[in-house]
């Protein structure tokens, strides 16, 4: 078994455009700017974002306009900006000359708060606009909403779950503060008071692709994994284009040793993002089928992406050493020590493989030689290509490779001149295939030589 596998994503609340509001309906008589122009800016939140821009702009440039309008039409305008590309900057922007204009306006500092927090920057910052926000507007549930989700992404939780209890008491029919309250209990530990908290969300509106992947994690922390792939399955169908929801799934598959269900969604998963967890979480499931070869390939994919990937550093020091090859596992376990001084299952196989180097040396295996009978056609101590290491690496590649070469011979020996001059031609072109292709995501290297053994006998 690998010494580390991964968790399910969770999800909080989603980064989305700020909250526009309406602006007050004094701004529709103002007569220094087009009442077309005060329009779009009121309505700001159902045109594009740059007719919005344009629109408030009016009113803002506009120094005869009350304070209260030009506020107004900077908040409107910073939801524009924020939903444009690159937009953040001026949209914190056009927040700070909002308070400025005026500092007790609570809209002004949770919107702030609020962007702060998408934007990934200081959360204690954030934290503290909100709290300014709460403090103007004690009655203001979306603001402690927001804070707890700021708490929960700087693992205060108890103080966020503190947050989302009055936003749930202020408005009890939010289904995002029910289903926040529940991804952090779900942090916490509470995978019961988790699965509470989503199943409100879902009832209150039960198309929450979040809420169904987060109460699906939540049953398998609770090892109740066909809820867990029920409700996975059901985030999938509400939204498809989500490569984690493929990836949790996964993990349910795998933990139920359903290891080629789990690599079918990893697979999806990566067509979709090819991210250096689901590289490793595929490599984990190969590995658990005994396909090291696929496993390796999928390791050091991963680690190319992310170099500083601990937990599959980990995991690939579990694959060496069922390799036989101590040195390398020993050489990663160090590695993900050092990345991570905390994991202790890299803690417990360095000292495994520490006693197993002095008991049996660190010499790995010698490699399969071409004559070997039991390994590929050709000599594992010359490969040189990528691909040639990974199928040394595992004895089902290895068995494949010899097949394929024994098949192909048997058949060319078999046909004229002509049909054998095509057949080395398909098999030059396989070989050239197989060799470009590999590494690319999705590319099931065992697949393509089973089809070529097939299409060969078939001869």
């Amino acid at each position: 078994m690998c010494g580390t596998r991964f968790s399910a994503q969770i999800f909080l609340f989603a980064n989305v455009p700020l909250r526009t509001f309406i602006l007050a309906a004094a701004i529709s008589l103002v007569l220094a700017v087009p009442a077309s122009a005060a329009a779009d800016c009121v309505t700001g939140s159902k045109a594009a974002p740059a007719e919005i821009i344009t629109a408030c702009t009016a009113i803002i440039d506009q120094t005869s306009n009350p304070n209260s309008d030009r506020v107004a039409a900077l908040l409107v305008r910073a939801d524009a900006n924020a939903r444009t590309s690159g937009g953040l900057t001026q949209a914190l922007r056009d927040i700070d000359r909002a308070i400025a204009l005026d500092g007790k306006n609570a809209r002004a500092w949770r919107l702030r708060g609020d962007l702060l927090r998408q934007a990934g920057g200081d959360l204690n910052r954030a934290t503290s606009d909100l709290s300014k926000a709460i403090e103007l507007d004690p009655q203001d549930a979306e603001a402690y909403e927001l804070r707890g989700v700021a708490y929960t992404n700087q693992r205060r939780l108890d103080r966020a779950i503190a947050d989302y209890d009055l936003a749930i008491k202020l408005k009890p029919d939010d289904a995002q503060a029910w289903s926040d309250r529940g991804a952090t209990y779900y942090l916490r530990g509470d995978n019961e008071k988790a699965i509470a908290d989503l199943s409100e969300a879902l009832r209150l509106d039960p198309n929450r692709a979040r809420s169904y992947t987060n109460r699906g994690a939540a049953y398998k922390k609770l090892g109740q994994l066909e809820k867990s792939i029920d409700d996975d399955s059901e985030a999938i169908r509400l939204d498809p284009k989500v490569p984690e929801y493929y990836d949790n799934r996964g993990l349910s598959y795998a933990a139920m040793k359903d290891y080629d269900k789990a690599i079918v969604d990893y697979d999806q998963a990566l067509r979709l993002a090819p991210l250096p967890n689901f590289f490793t979480n595929r490599g984990d499931s190969y590995q658990f089928k005994g396909e090291f070869g696929a496993a390796l390939s999928d390791y050091e994919a991963a680690l190319k992406l992310d170099p500083n990937f601990a937990k599959t550093y980990n995991n690939r020091a579990v694959l060496y050493s069922k390799m036989g090859e101590r040195k390398k596992a020993l050489a990663d376990y160090e590695t993900a020590l050092r990345l991570d001084p905390g994991n202790e299952n890299a803690a417990n196989g360095r000292r495994t493989m520490i006693a197993e180097i002095a008991k049996f040396g660190a010499e790995s295996p010698q490699p399969l030689a071409a004559n070997s009978g039991n390994g590929p056609s050709f000599d594992c101590a010359d490969a040189k290509r990528e691909v040639e290491k990974v199928i040394c690496a595992d004895p089902q590649l290895g068995a494949l490779d010899r097949q394929i070469a024994e098949t192909y011979e048997r058949v060319l020996k078999s046909m004229s001149a002509r049909s054998a001059a095509g057949l080395r031609k398909s098999q030059h072109e396989f070989l050239a295939t197989r060799d470009a292709s590999f590494r690319r995501p999705g590319y099931d290297l065992k697949k393509v030589m089973q089809d070529r053994l097939q299409r060969l006998n078939a001869m």
